[in-house]
Formats: structure tokens, sequence, C-alpha cells
């Protein structure tokens, strides 16, 4: 049961990073916080600022450029905001891989995306961690070829990698439910 919206902490999501090693999916880490916002906005446990007001305040405070979020800064964030807690999170790897297979008069090409990443809840004034998670999510498309002919296509590696980070968002926001109404 939902609890209701007096009950429920005001979060404000902070800009997620990007640690994974290819920088060629940079990026997508803005697409991810958005998505577990929303899977977060869903399970009606926590209130989310919009990340509009949460970027124009850390511009204005000028933290944004250093890309961390101190205990000082997150202590005024939340001030100005009337936040109880921020969300951080940061995309860990992402993996692309394509396989091939041939039997007799066939081909088939499977492409499978993979997107890892991390997320936590931290309370302003005390640091502590209310909740947390940690997930892959996965994408996967085929094509076949036979006798000349092709069934299916695969999708760009842009579509799956959307749609990995949205399975993803889903697990992340149910993991940080699950581990903020544990504690």
């Amino acid at each position: 049961m939902a609890a209701s919206k007096n009950n429920r902490i005001l979060v404000a999501v902070i800009p997620f990073t990007y640690k994974a090693e290819n920088p060629k999916y940079a990026g997508i880490e803005e697409g991810l916080a958005q998505a577990v916002s929303s899977e977060l906005v869903k399970k009606k446990v926590f209130r989310i600022i919009e990340r509009e007001r949460v970027d124009t305040l850390l511009k204005e405070i000028k933290y944004q450029q250093m890309g961390i979020v101190n205990p000082e800064t997150a202590l005024q964030l939340g001030k100005h905001l009337g936040a109880q807690a921020y969300l951080l999170g940061s995309v860990v790897s992402v993996s692309v891989r394509d396989e091939w297979r041939s039997v007799k008069f066939a081909e088939k090409t499977v492409r499978f995306v993979e997107v890892e990443a991390e997320v936590k809840i931290v309370d302003i004034q005390t640091g502590e961690v209310l909740g947390s998670g940690r997930a892959i999510g996965k994408s996967k498309t085929a094509e076949k070829h036979a006798f000349g002919g092709k069934i299916g296509d695969l999708a760009t590696i842009q579509s799956m990698t959307q749609k990995a980070v949205q399975n993803l968002s889903e697990k992340l926001s149910k993991d940080l439910v699950k581990t903020y109404k544990s504690e």
C-alpha cells in the first residue's frame, strides 16, 4: 500500500554519472535518471522533485561542473528545494555484442545490449543511505537469413539501449523501494 503523500519523503534527483569504460554511450545516464524518477513516482513511496528544478538550482550554486555532490552541497540543495533526500546514480557498464551463427543454409545474427547501473537515495541531513540498488537491464534482437531471404531486422543499438535502460529503471526502482522499506 502506498504511503500518504504527506508521509513520503521528498527526493531531489541529482544528475546521474557515466562511469562505463566506453565513452561512445555517454549520455544514456540522463535517460536513466528520468526513467528511474518516473518509475519511483509510479511506486508512490517517494515524492520526486523535477530534475529541471534541481538542474537549475545546481547551475545557480555552481556545483554541476564539479560533477559531485558533497555533504555541504547536498544540505544547501536540500534547503533550497525542501528535499529530505537525494537520488544519485551512475551507469557502470554498457555492453553491446553481436553473435553470428550458421547452420547449413541458414544464418542468424543476434544482438545483445546490457546496461548496468547503481543508484542510492541518501538522507540530506545525515548522509545515511536510505535505499540502494544495482541491476542490469537487457535487450536482445535477432535477424535470420535463409535461401536469400531475411526474417526480422536487427534493431538499432540506440533503440536497444533505450529498451535496456527502461528495463533497468524498473529493476532499480524496485530495489530502491525494497531496501527503503526494509530499513
